[in-house]
């Protein structure tokens, strides 16, 4: 009997000892995934005050900036650059978090969260919690996912869906005009049908619709050069010229339906998107006329394709 005695007393003191050497003193949960998204795509999200509780996927209480998964709450603080302060209450946990974004290659980003506590000398508290610690860390790997799904997703984030193609061999033929406003969609067709009648004149066809580029001058007026693409090259004149689109050049594109606001938007998605790529652009961007904007008098239908080139 004194054996058993002294046997169950070594058990218990090993437990004890298992406790407090297995979960230590300051318990430490960090978690993190790597998104297909720019550094800077990731700050922008985090310091959205709006679009990060969206990104969370999970039940959100915009009248305290709460955020509930599994029984844990999630509150948000103001973003301090790339670094967002969550704070969490459990069952019995009350402590700070961190989130941050950083770069792990060009085009793909760590969201990391961290966070870690002081829990007390009671074995049974101590376990208590090491297992809620690992129900915070469950729920906030299920919030990373969720965050790094709406990353991806560049219209989540700069509210046009953006894309980046490699640009085959395409010849224009172009011509440009000036104007003193932005230019009207007469004057536009006016110029893409003189075009067509030339390159019909040397058995060519039109393989797509007319593309445009307004350039604002610095004397408040406008160039606006009008080119399409053809089937071959056709001799130039002093008003038609023909260019060449860079063989496996790269652009970035999105597709704006409305009128000139829907456009200018288009093109703000756009360059907010290369700013946060940290890529060069070797040309100024143009758009593709997709519907014809003459039989289309909604502007609300007017369908527009933008391409930004990239390096």
């Amino acid at each position: 009997m004194k054996n058993l005695k002294i046997a169950a007393i070594i058990i218990i003191l090993a437990l004890v000892g298992f406790f407090y050497i297995y979960i230590p003193n300051t318990i430490k949960v960090s978690s993190f995934k790597v998104s297909n998204a720019y550094e800077l795509t990731a700050t922008r999200l985090l310091a959205d005050a709006q679009l990060l509780p969206k990104s969370m996927g999970a039940n959100y209480d915009s009248s305290n900036h709460k955020i509930t998964v599994n029984g844990i709450s999630f509150m948000i603080q103001p973003a301090l650059s790339n670094l967002v302060e969550i704070d969490i209450a459990s069952k019995n946990i009350k402590t700070k978090s961190f989130i941050t974004a950083n770069g792990v290659t060009k085009q793909t980003t760590a969201i990391n969260w961290f966070l870690e506590f002081k829990t007390t000398f009671n074995p049974i508290q101590r376990l208590n919690d090491y297992q809620e610690a690992l129900a915070i860390k469950n729920a906030i790997t299920e919030i990373l996912n969720h965050m790094s799904a709406f990353l991806e997703t560049p219209k989540y984030i700069y509210g046009y869906d953006i894309n980046e193609v490699t640009l085959k061999d395409t010849i224009l033929i172009t011509t440009k005009f000036a104007s003193k406003g932005l230019p009207s969609n007469t004057q536009i067709y006016a110029q893409a049908d003189a075009l067509t009648k030339y390159l019909k004149s040397f058995d060519k066809i039109a393989i797509n619709n007319p593309m445009v580029t307004v350039l604002e001058n610095p004397t408040n007026d406008y160039t606006i050069m009008v080119g399409i693409s053809i089937n071959g090259e056709i001799p130039q004149t002093e008003n038609y010229r023909i260019k060449r689109m860079p063989v496996n050049g790269k652009m970035f594109v999105t597709d704006a339906t409305g009128g000139t606001q829907s456009i200018q938007h288009g093109y703000a998605a756009l360059k907010n998107f290369l700013l946060d790529s940290k890529r060069p652009s070797p040309a100024v961007p143009f758009e593709l006329l997709l519907n014809d904007r003459r039989l289309v008098t909604d502007t609300a239908q007017w369908k527009t394709r933008i391409y930004y080139p990239v390096m």
